[in-house]
């Protein structure tokens, strides 16, 4: 065997590696990113994006010079063996002509093979997948131009293959969708993504949630997340400054609807932030007044609406707080900016989440925090809540003060509701999100004597 037959065999080697490259490349590299490449007008980009569109004939481009390029590589290899090692072998060794050509062609193939594993599959289709968008921008164009170049046999190969996978998809996979992956297929993907890019530590746990949370926000409405309307805590533009400032310290909410008609969420004419009412009550007098002179625009969304629209809407119109109606244009809900954040990030706890553990002397009775474990709370102030639990409870209900009046009162909490027990009487102070936050607990006997 020459060095000619030598080189050819090394070129197609080459050849075939970097068929190899691209086809691993192409793959592996999203439609997403070449869309972005392109906007950012990378030399190379609209072709492989072309490529990518085009998955099938791309890879009956590949197949097609693979096989051609091993086809010749055999050819010279077959060739050179018959023409050059062959005679070697009967002539200077004194083989048989039937065992010269079988070692001859092991002389070749073999060698042959392991160049081709190594230099023409795993070494470019490893350096492919590390490099895939350098790749592809590189060799996109010159493919394309192969692909025109093969065109009748990429086609016949194309609408084989497509046939093919139609055919056997009716047949054994009926309700696969030929016109695209479902959504749910493209999460899963999204999700193995993130997952791949937190193992290789390009993104930690928190950044993953946040990925898939973000996906999910397409697929979820207003009114999957929202607070319903018979749970909204609302002000009456009717009560005098003094009183909504009282009931706005007892929520510990920062921003509150207002309505013309108490307790009615379809009256809502606005709302008010509660830095407003403060700095309104030291400029104007308490009682004369009124919410209507403090009101913001309150927007309102579709209950049907997707959150990221949702998110958008809000973000735009500078506001953290929108009613939800249904189709009749009934209020049915409310949804605030943070509930939406939640949904990317998870729960977020301020310094008001945090259930206070105090228990302070007060009159006759003891104010304590909703934290307060039971035990202790019976250790400061001689009074054993757990002796009287609330009937049937679950464990929550004992590991506190606000599980143990949350259990008792079975219903939404407000600011100055009150357990009425043999002997003892607790009066809810201040509620955050359906826990007490501060009660008032004290023996109803030490009330009467304080007041003798």
């Amino acid at each position: 065997m020459g060095l000619v037959e030598l080189c050819a065999m090394a070129v197609m080697v080459v050849f075939n590696g970097v068929f190899a490259g691209y086809e691993i490349a192409l793959a592996a590299v999203t439609a997403a990113r070449l869309h972005v490449l392109v906007g950012e007008n990378r030399a190379g980009a609209k072709a492989a994006l072309y490529m990518k569109q085009n998955m099938e004939a791309s890879l009956a481009t590949v197949q097609v010079a693979i096989t051609l390029v091993g086809a010749i590589a055999a050819a010279i290899g077959g060739a050179g063996a018959a023409e050059g090692i062959k005679p070697f072998l009967q002539e200077r060794l004194g083989f048989s002509p039937a065992v010269a050509a079988v070692l001859a062609i092991a002389l070749v193939v073999l060698p042959l093979t392991f160049l081709m594993i190594m230099f023409g599959e795993l070494v470019p289709k490893v350096f492919s997948l590390r490099n895939k968008e350098w790749v592809c921008l590189r060799l996109s164009p010159v493919m394309r131009w192969f692909c025109f170049s093969v065109w009748p046999a990429v086609w016949l190969f194309e609408t084989c293959v497509t046939t093919m996978i139609a055919w056997s998809e009716r047949r054994w996979r009926p309700r696969v969708n030929p016109a695209g992956k479902s959504e749910a297929v493209e999460l899963l993907e999204l999700r193995a993504h993130a997952a791949s890019a937190r193992a290789s530590r390009l993104i930690g746990e928190r950044e993953e949630g946040i990925i898939l949370g973000a996906a999910r926000l397409s697929s979820q409405t207003v009114r999957e997340i929202m607070l319903p309307a018979e749970f909204i805590t609302m002000l009456s533009v009717e009560n005098s400054l003094e009183e909504c400032l009282i009931a706005a310290h007892l929520e510990m909410h920062t921003r509150f609807p207002v309505v013309e008609r108490s307790g009615d969420p379809q009256s809502i004419i606005g709302y008010v932030n509660f830095k407003d009412l403060v700095a309104f009550m030291r400029l104007s007098r308490p009682h004369e007044a009124s919410l209507r002179a403090i009101l913001r625009p309150l927007p309102s969304l579709k209950a049907d609406l997707i959150l990221t629209a949702c998110l958008e809407r809000l973000i735009r119109e500078h506001t953290h707080i929108a009613l939800v109606r249904d189709a009749g244009e009934k209020v049915v809900g409310l949804i605030t900016l943070e509930d939406i954040l939640e949904e990317l990030v998870g729960d977020i706890q301020d310094e008001y989440d945090r259930l206070p553990v105090h228990a302070v002397r007060s009159g006759w009775a003891w104010v304590v925090g909703g934290g307060l474990a039971l035990e202790r709370m019976k250790e400061l102030t001689g009074i054993d809540l757990a002796a009287d639990p609330p009937p049937t409870p679950p464990e929550e209900y004992l590991r506190n003060v606000s599980g143990w009046i949350v259990g008792h009162l079975q219903k939404r909490l407000r600011g100055g509701d009150v357990v009425e027990r043999p002997g003892l009487r607790v009066v809810v102070r201040k509620v955050r999100r359906q826990k007490v936050l501060e009660a008032q607990v004290g023996r109803t006997d030490a009330e009467k004597k304080g007041a003798e």
